[in-house]
């Protein structure tokens, strides 16, 4: 099989900060195939759903940047540039019917909302959240921090490591605007929560990324807030170094949770009530791994400590993790996003 994937990175705009790669897990091997050269700290990036339109972010400070690029046989087309607004943009998404376009300010902890043309193209700002209030840590949440946002029936669910809250808004698809429901899932005090992933098959369970503790939470929506069910570490109990978690991710049975500072992922088992249980941590023959994505029975990792793209293959019957060796160098790799 061949897989390709576009990677986002924290490379500047004289090095090729977006690239394309193919994974061919016949001759077990990943090849650099282009590049694009001009966007600065583009680490996420997004496809529309033909995919042909890649979105970026620009993580800036004081002011970052969306753009949106059409994607050519052998490269990238700019077609769009806008201010988001606040510091350091860091997550990107698109609502499900691709009318708006989502970014997360982490620094300035704010979200804006784009309105996009026909054509895929952001266009306007539609709204504009900003978060307020801070948390226990004071090194790390001293103040709101934006981190990622996700639609889901037509809401929007806004996580904010700073403040210890994922915010539910409900989006106005004719407008674009948000309205605060009131309701959140709230984490313990200096969780930090970063990414989160909704059960496939489960309406209304959620599993909430906790940045700072190093562990995955567990909320179930109920007839006026969500209630969390549990929490539950992503690392070894003999594990005493520093450790933050980055991304998660759903595969069948399995939920995934990489480790930075243990370098590892972390593999879940789903129960049938959605209750999770981990089974083991595997390395990722990297350092710092930021970001993953799976591609068939394969784990493609962004190793940002590292400069280098790692894989590692699930065993289709037991669900475990094995390395392959699998390797690509890219400067300071942040984000996959299978093409």
């Amino acid at each position: 099989m061949q897989y390709e994937f576009w990677v986002g990175s924290y490379g500047t705009k004289e090095e090729e900060s977006i690239a394309r790669f193919s994974l061919d897990t016949t001759a077990g091997r990943m090849t650099r195939l282009y590049g694009y050269q001009g966007a600065e700290h583009p680490s996420w990036i997004s496809l529309d759903k033909t995919k042909t339109i890649l979105y970026s972010v620009e993580e800036l400070s004081p002011q970052g940047r969306i753009r949106a690029f059409a994607m050519r046989e052998r490269g990238l087309e700019p077609l769009a540039c806008l201010s988001t607004r606040g510091a350091d943009p860091c997550h990107i998404c698109l609502d499900e019917g691709q009318q708006y376009l989502f970014a997360a300010n982490y620094t300035s902890g704010s979200l804006a909302v784009f309105s996009l043309d026909g054509a895929g193209i952001p266009v306007r700002e539609a709204d504009f959240v900003q978060h307020r209030g801070s948390g226990r840590n004071p090194a790390r949440q001293e103040g709101p921090h934006v981190h990622f946002a996700q639609i889901s029936g037509g809401k929007v669910y806004v996580v904010d490591l700073g403040t210890d809250l994922v915010s539910v808004y409900l989006l106005d698809r004719e407008t674009g605007r948000l309205e605060d429901t009131g309701k959140a899932l709230r984490l313990p005090a200096g969780a930090g929560p970063r990414h989160l992933v909704f059960h496939p098959g489960i309406p209304g369970l959620v599993y909430v990324a906790c940045e700072l503790d190093s562990s995955v939470a567990l909320f179930r929506e109920q007839d006026v807030e969500y209630a969390q069910e549990g929490m539950v570490s992503a690392l070894p109990e003999a594990f005493r170094g520093e450790n933050t978690v980055a991304a998660i991710r759903i595969w069948k049975d399995r939920l995934l949770v990489s480790n930075r500072g243990h370098d590892s992922i972390a593999s879940f088992q789903i129960q049938e009530n959605g209750s999770i249980s981990l089974c083991q941590t595997v390395p990722t023959g990297g350092k710092v791994p930021r970001d993953f994505a799976v591609m068939g029975e394969y784990v493609v990792i962004a190793n940002q400590g590292s400069d280098e793209i790692t894989a590692l293959r699930m065993d289709s019957a037991t669900g475990k993790l094995e390395q392959t060796g699998i390797r690509v160098p890219m400067r300071r790799p942040t984000c996959i996003c299978p093409a």
